[in-house]
């Protein structure tokens, strides 16, 4: 029953997180990287305009990565691709947190008004030099304590990290032991 709740668990979090960023997997190796194309909402509250950004990927194919933009243009879920990024470009997976990191910061307002900086999707040297941010300033590490400190509030008592502070992984175990 623990493995069950513990399965339930991750896949609730897990859900969460896709439901965010509503990506849609390709075929063969997701982790491997895929083609990903940057989506926008528009909200206006009393005047004052607001944008949201999200990514949309990995598509295993840059047709089917096309054939998702022109859905997004008529599905009426109030996202439209951005155009102010380059559609249906191919991401490594050791890009993504790059990648969310420019999300993010258009996202927070620091930029103002400003929505012409779509080209940093695009542009490799941009990326390698966030990438390099992330390593001096040992971003990964912060994200990793910031991850535990919110683990910690689970109060669940069927709630079970493993060593690797993975949760709900079942581990194989020898029965010759």
């Amino acid at each position: 029953m623990k493995i069950l709740k513990t399965a339930l668990l991750t896949a609730t979090a897990l859900g969460l997180t896709s439901a965010a960023i509503q990506a849609t997997a390709g075929q063969g190796c997701v982790t491997c990287g895929g083609y990903f194309y940057t989506a926008y909402s528009y909200s206006n509250t009393n005047g004052m305009a607001d944008y949201t950004y999200a990514d949309r990927g990995p598509y295993s194919t840059e047709e089917e990565c096309q054939q998702a933009v022109q859905v997004d243009y008529g599905n009426s879920d109030g996202w439209l691709p951005y155009s102010g990024a380059p559609k249906c470009v191919w991401r490594y997976e050791s890009d993504y947190e790059v990648y969310e990191d420019i999300i993010d910061d258009w996202n927070s307002g620091i930029n103002g008004d400003d929505t012409n900086t779509g080209g940093a999707i695009g542009d490799k040297e941009v990326i390698a030099k966030i990438k390099d941010l992330r390593k001096t300033y040992n971003v990964d590490k912060f994200e990793l304590e910031v991850h535990r400190v919110i683990e910690s509030t689970i109060t669940d008592p069927n709630y079970d990290e493993d060593e690797d502070g993975e949760v709900g992984v079942e581990k194989e175990v020898d029965a010759s032991q």
